[in-house]
């Protein structure tokens, strides 16, 4: 049996693309988006920072409930050879000992016409190995891939519905303008080859390394007799249900990848309409406000999310730490016993409770005030369209494309704060 080699991207392919991209002249880079994010305010960590100064006691509570709700994500771009050392390494449940390896090689022994031995046990075990090492790389090739497209401007297929803004444009990513650390010698005319060239040389790393995978995987196949279709398709199974958490860690990536292109697209639109200082300076303030708008409510929607699960039985006072207390139990009585263990539980549950009621109510109203501000942020945009004059009014296009930004940006933080709900969830199960 052998394995169907589509997956390979041809160099051949990256040479035309090459060619065709490097003769554009004008290279737009996607610099984490610097002259709208600049309030200080990370895409990275999904963290917004407050200008005004709170009282202490509130900054306290502030902290205590991001603490609680998510966990910064200071995760830097992996690297071609973080790949590759991670391959390197055998996952637990591709080990010996694993219970749940050695069932599916079981299975897969009583479905093939050969005897069991500990050389064919082995032999099995490193087709599950060479499958983990073509699927990790599969899955990793595909983000790379689309850092390609994207810095090529062959990210977005031309939609049903006309854009009044153009797709086709080269937008470097932000992890590859991190990863590759551009030379001081190289200038704003030759640095889309440099970035190109980088994707490239990583992409035929990362091909080169999934056919020496794949060709022994084909031998290894090969070797067994009987159902070895059966017997790869079951063992493929498996691997691919405990790479699930990497491939919906990738997939939403790319989904960021997607959405980061479409608002840096919106700006260099809007650009393009020579906006005045004022005019930029109005859509850096609304693209802010629309960030921190949709930040909160997502913060406050996975803070809720995570005091239910806090709040399930599983998680009951009888379920936790807290319920064996040495000093409670150490008591002979058993009246006096139970008396204190009922006032201790009830002082803990109220005490969760109440801070629970108190991380609600801080994130409310910083959901709340983020959300006024945003309502208050476009009343102006309209009023300003109404009564500035003919030459400093804005135009309906303009006000069409910071619209559309801030969409963009809301559908991006909907989209991590989904990813981090699943994410908890899967962790918890």
């Amino acid at each position: 049996m052998q394995i169907n080699n589509q997956s390979t991207i041809d160099e051949e392919k990256y040479d035309n693309l090459n060619r065709m991209n490097t003769s554009q002249n004008d290279v737009y880079m996607n610099n984490t988006d610097k002259i709208d994010w600049d309030n200080g305010i990370d895409f990275g960590n999904m963290v917004a920072i407050k200008k005004k100064e709170k009282p202490l006691q509130e900054q306290i509570l502030s902290q205590k409930f991001t603490q609680l709700s998510i966990v910064r994500n200071t995760e830097q771009p992996v690297t071609i050879k973080n790949i590759i050392d991670e391959i390197d390494k055998i996952p637990n449940f591709l080990s010996k000992r694993n219970k749940s390896f050695k069932a599916i090689i079981n299975q897969a022994l009583s479905i093939t016409t050969i005897i069991r031995t500990n050389e064919m046990i082995e032999q099995l075990r490193q087709m599950g190995i060479l499958i983990y090492k073509t699927i990790f790389i599969r899955t990793h090739h595909s983000l790379w891939l689309t850092y390609f497209k994207s810095g090529t401007g062959r990210l977005i297929i031309q939609a049903k519905e006309q854009l009044n803004y153009s797709t086709n444009l080269p937008v470097w990513p932000k992890e590859i303008n991190a990863l590759a650390q551009k030379p001081t010698h190289i200038n704003k005319e030759n640095e889309n080859e440099f970035y190109m060239n980088f994707v490239n040389k990583h992409l035929r790393i990362l091909d080169n390394q999934l056919k020496e995978y794949e060709c022994e995987l084909n031998k290894r196949i090969t070797s067994i007799p009987g159902n070895s279709l059966q017997v790869q398709h079951l063992i493929e199974t498996y691997v691919e249900q405990n790479l699930s958490s990497l491939r919906m860690e990738i997939e939403h990536k790319i989904q960021l990848i997607h959405y980061d292109y479409h608002i840096q697209a919106l700006k260099l639109e809007y650009y393009r309409h020579d906006p005045n200082v004022y005019q930029k300076n109005l859509m850096k303030m609304l693209c802010c406000s629309k960030y921190e708008q949709e930040l909160t409510k997502q913060e406050f929607d996975l803070l809720q999310q995570q005091i239910n699960y806090y709040n399930s039985p599983c998680q009951s006072f009888e379920c936790s730490s807290l319920s064996q207390s040495e000093l409670i139990y150490s008591i002979q009585d058993t009246n006096i016993r139970q008396e204190l263990f009922n006032q201790y539980k009830k002082i803990a549950v109220q005490s969760r409770l109440d801070i629970f009621n108190l991380y609600m109510k801080s994130a409310k109203i910083q959901m709340d005030e983020c959300n006024k501000k945003f309502d208050t942020d476009m009343k102006k945009l309209k009023h300003d369209r109404q009564s500035s004059c003919d030459n400093e009014k804005i135009s309906p296009v303009m006000i069409d494309l910071i619209e559309q930004r801030c969409n963009k940006i809301g559908d991006r933080i909907r989209c991590t704060y989904i990813f981090k709900g699943k994410s908890i969830c899967v962790k918890h199960n």
